[in-house]
Formats: C-alpha cells, sequence, structure tokens
C-alpha cells in the first residue's frame, strides 16, 4: 500500500491531513474523483492522541481538550478507523499505545507544528493585522508584562484583540496544548522547560528574584539583608502546593540547611503580606509582581543561596510563524528587559 501526504486547504488554512491509499477497506473513508480511498485525520484527533500520550489516560487526555470522556472515546475510535490501524490497547486501566500508535505520535508532533507555520504563514501572506490570542500567565506576571506587552502590540497593531487569562502554572502548559491559550508566561525554579518536550516552543523572559519579607519588629529587619540559615527557627508563610514559588521556597531553605516550618498557605500575595504584618510568619515573595507592602512588613534581599525564579513563554509548535504570536514574544521580551531594568538596583529595606 503506498501513501504520500499532502495537506487540504480549507478556508485558507491546512484543516486535514490527506493520505490517499490504494485499498478500500475502510468504508469510511472518502472517495475521490479517481476512486482512489482518501483517508482523513482531522488535526484535533491528532491532538487527542498527543494528550493520551502525554497524560497516560483517556480521561485525562479529555480534561486538557476540554471535551467529555464520551467524545474523547469516539474520537479516539474514529482516529483508529482513519489510521487504518489499532493505535491503543487495554493495559489495566489505561490505556497503552501501541507500535503504530506510538509511530503516529511521533508523526504527529511535526504535522501540527506544520500545520500551525501553514496557517502563519497564510496570516502574514494576508496582511497579519487582524487576529485573535489569548495570552495567560499567573498574577504577578500579568501586571509586570502581560499588560505592557499587550499594549504595545495594540499600539502596533490596533485590529488585533488580545484577551489575557489568569491561570495556574501546573495547568497552563495543558491548556496552551489543548488550544485554549496561544501564548503562556510560566516559572520554574529550575530553568525553562525541557527540550524534549516537543509540543512547545519556549522563550526564556529572564530571572526573578525572591525576597524576604519579615514583620516590621523582626530582629532581622534593622540588618538590611537576611540569611536564610538564621532563620531556620522561623515559622513561614507560602503559595498553595505544588505552586512554583512554594518549590522555590522550599529549594531555598533547603540550600540552606532547613526545611521551612510552613504554617499558613494562600495564593493571592496581598493575603500572605497580611499574615506576615500580623506576625503570623515570614515569607518570601518575587520582586517583579510590584507588590504594595503594607506599613507593618519590611522586605529584604537574602543572601546564602539562589532564591530566583526563572520567568519564559511557551508557545506551540509552529505558532511563532503567526505574525500575532511573533508579535507578542516581542513585546514580551521588550516588557521583560524594562522590568529588569527597574528592578536592577540594589534592594535595601523596603515598606
Amino acid at each position: 500500500m503506498r501513501r504520500d501526504h499532502r495537506l487540504s486547504m480549507s478556508g485558507g488554512v491546512m484543516t486535514r491531513l490527506m493520505f490517499p491509499v490504494t485499498n478500500h477497506e475502510d468504508k469510511q473513508d472518502i472517495v475521490d474523483g479517481n476512486s482512489k480511498i482518501m483517508c482523513v485525520i482531522d488535526p484535533t484527533r491528532l491532538r487527542l492522541l498527543l494528550a493520551l500520550h502525554e497524560q497516560g489516560t483517556l480521561h485525562a487526555a479529555a480534561e486538557t481538550l476540554h471535551i467529555s470522556p464520551s467524545a474523547a472515546s469516539q474520537q479516539l475510535a474514529t482516529l483508529t478507523r482513519e489510521a487504518g490501524a489499532p493505535l491503543t490497547e487495554v493495559d489495566g486501566r489505561k490505556l497503552r499505545l501501541t507500535d503504530a500508535g506510538t509511530v503516529l505520535v511521533e508523526h504527529a508532533y511535526g504535522l501540527l507544528a506544520h500545520l500551525e507555520r501553514a496557517r502563519g504563514e497564510v496570516q502574514a501572506a494576508a496582511g497579519g493585522e487582524l487576529g485573535h490570542i489569548t495570552v495567560g500567565s499567573f498574577p504577578s506576571t500579568i501586571s509586570s508584562l502581560l499588560i505592557p506587552a499587550a499594549l504595545a502590540l495594540r499600539e502596533r497593531t490596533p485590529r488585533l484583540r488580545i484577551d489575557i487569562r489568569e491561570v495556574t502554572v501546573p495547568a497552563c502548559l495543558d491548556r496552551l496544548a489543548g488550544g485554549d491559550l496561544d501564548v503562556v508566561v510560566a516559572v520554574r525554579p529550575d530553568g525553562a522547560l525541557s527540550a524534549d518536550d516537543r509540543r512547545f516552543t519556549t522563550v526564556a523572559l529572564g530571572t526573578d528574584d525572591l525576597i524576604l519579607a519579615l514583620p516590621a519588629h523582626h530582629p532581622a529587619a534593622p540588618s538590611g539583608v537576611a540569611d536564610l540559615a538564621l532563620l531556620r527557627d522561623q515559622e513561614w508563610i507560602s503559595t498553595l502546593e505544588d505552586d512554583a514559588c512554594d518549590r522555590l521556597l522550599h529549594l531555598a531553605c533547603v540550600s540552606a540547611g532547613f526545611r521551612p516550618d510552613i504554617r499558613h498557605r494562600a495564593s493571592d500575595w496581598t493575603a500572605i503580606l497580611a499574615l506576615v504584618e500580623a506576625g503570623m510568619g515570614t515569607a518570601l515573595v518575587p520582586r517583579a509582581a510590584r507588590l504594595p507592602i503594607p506599613d507593618g512588613v519590611i522586605t529584604l534581599p537574602t543572601s546564602g543561596h539562589d532564591a530566583r525564579r526563572h520567568i519564559y513563554a511557551a508557545i506551540r509548535r509552529g505558532t511563532e510563524a503567526r505574525p500575532a504570536i511573533a508579535g507578542y514574544l516581542a513585546a514580551l521580551k521588550d516588557a521583560a528587559s524594562a522590568s529588569a531594568a527597574q528592578h536592577a538596583k540594589p534592594a535595601s529595606p523596603a515598606r
């Protein structure tokens, strides 16, 4: 059986993957004028297969793509017919990819990236000024990066619609992969995403030091700098578990020789600073978040460890060809440079 990959155009963008074949095994195939069977693979179903590969279960893959498990099961069955070979097999409570499924996954990364690039090139050929992108990040970078980048880009391309969404870091990449978001700004304690994650292209936007927030009456307040090792007996306030800043607090304290005694958690930095002001503990807060510091709180730089989060932007592979996304990435870099320059001066005790 001979197969050659072709790309179908619909509405100015590529929407179907067409595979001419010479047999008639699948009655669901489409017959063209030459009586050849055309196997049509929908990119949406390829994304489902990738989500299954990444998540491990069909239920989790369905959640990633915001569809019901029954719809995901139907789409997977359709994809199996389109591919002409079994793609999965039951392994306990999970679905495991067959050899054919693994082969299709390997091709799917490149095929979907190619479709994204094609869409971008079509938009560029059409002028690239119209469009709609949705960007997501966590609260502290919305004010310092996402808003300045959006304003700068809209000044140059006023007909472009830019929607901003607050997202949680653990879920944002799944939403990006599923197409719910076009650009994500996220953080990691240890640098950007692994290059092995072929779903995304990442762009480093810099680093953000975390500084210590103490009650104003704390004995360390007059020192001008705080050594974490001397704060091992303190009670700590942190963000929610699995948040990047929570992981960074643990890494910083462990590098200073102790494990933090975390008594309170909150998702909002204002609430965390209110707990600090009330004398209920100390916290590490991001310098670049532009937080309003209460009168009863003092902030200090720290020594003896690396309390720094790495900020990066992520997009789906291939979408860098879309003028709106390329323009927004450039604007994000400019905003990150401006933010870094603003915070380049040595920190001093501040209220």
